[in-house]
């Protein structure tokens, strides 16, 4: 239980799931004088019906013999990173989620798991990101959609066993360091606001799942990054200084001899200071793959 908890926790870091620039696919290419290095946009959360994946997806794979996750899956499933999650999760001083948060945000949460007979009381010792997240992934799952079917496990799963190199753009570390930044930031409208989206996860997520199987840029940044905006200081440090981090990275795959895939959120892969736009800017010609 511990174990899932902490996939579907991970696997919901940053964005839960984004669709890509234009119309046709999530997946761009770059290429350099010695190597290609494929740009595949991630949706975390995927239903069974979502499968088989787009077929670009495919062809990056195939052309690759590096796959490049935003963070180490296999990270995941040690003991020791659970315990780092769990310590960041809850509080430690004996005091709950109730005194946390106001009484209008938590009388929302409260009507909206009673509504749903999800467990509250054992709720009490998380802080307001963990509850967001945990209430997101159950409301995900009623309509199907899982971490383990999403794009990042898939081809985790498919590389190990054809025998590729498996890397990360990030350690567990960081991303748990993501999450102490998120409760900072995680204000009672943030929740507020959750519970509000969450009653209209029957719509919404399917609509998330089109845009990003269609590759719809306008469609990904009404429904995930422009509500991000919305919080600068969150919108900075986990999108765009991420994506600075990550075009050196991104350079460095560019300068070996080796066809990389990066699989990364695919919120990162679109819009003005995206992944794409930085390495355009960088004078890289990053165009679709043509299906």
């Amino acid at each position: 239980m511990k174990l899932k908890l902490l996939r579907t926790v991970l696997a919901l870091i940053l964005i839960l799931a984004a669709a890509s620039v234009g119309a046709e696919t999530s997946v761009w290419v770059v290429k350099s004088p010695t190597t290609t290095v494929y740009l595949a946009g991630s949706c975390h959360v995927l239903r069974a019906s979502d499968h088989p994946l787009p077929s670009e997806f495919f062809s990056a794979y195939s052309d690759s013999r590096k796959i490049i996750l935003e963070a180490s899956i296999g990270d995941m499933e040690k003991p020791e990173y659970l315990e780092k999650l769990m310590s960041a999760a809850i509080y430690s001083d004996g005091s709950t989620l109730k005194q946390h948060l106001s009484s209008q945000a938590y009388s929302k949460v409260e009507a909206f798991c009673r509504e749903r007979n999800y467990p509250i009381e054992q709720y009490q010792s998380f802080r307001p990101w963990m509850l967001a997240m945990t209430l997101t992934m159950s409301e995900m799952a009623k309509i199907g959609a899982e971490s383990n079917s999403g794009v990042d496990y898939f081809f985790n799963d498919k590389a190990q066993k054809d025998r590729k190199v498996v890397g990360s753009l990030e350690t567990m570390d960081q991303q748990i360091g993501f999450l102490t930044l998120m409760d900072r930031f995680m204000s009672n409208e943030q929740i507020a606001e959750t519970i509000e989206e969450l009653r209209q996860i029957n719509t919404k997520g399917p609509e998330i799942f089109n845009a990003w199987k269609n590759g719809d840029e306008t469609k990904i940044e009404a429904l995930n990054l422009n509500e991000l905006k919305n919080y600068p200081k969150l919108y900075q440090a986990l999108i765009l200084d991420r994506n600075k981090k990550w075009i050196n990275d991104i350079e460095g795959y560019l300068g070996s001899s080796v066809n990389t895939m990066v699989i990364v959120g695919v919120a990162h892969l679109v819009g003005n200071n995206s992944v794409i736009d930085l390495l355009r800017k960088r004078g890289y010609k990053v165009v679709k793959l043509q299906k």
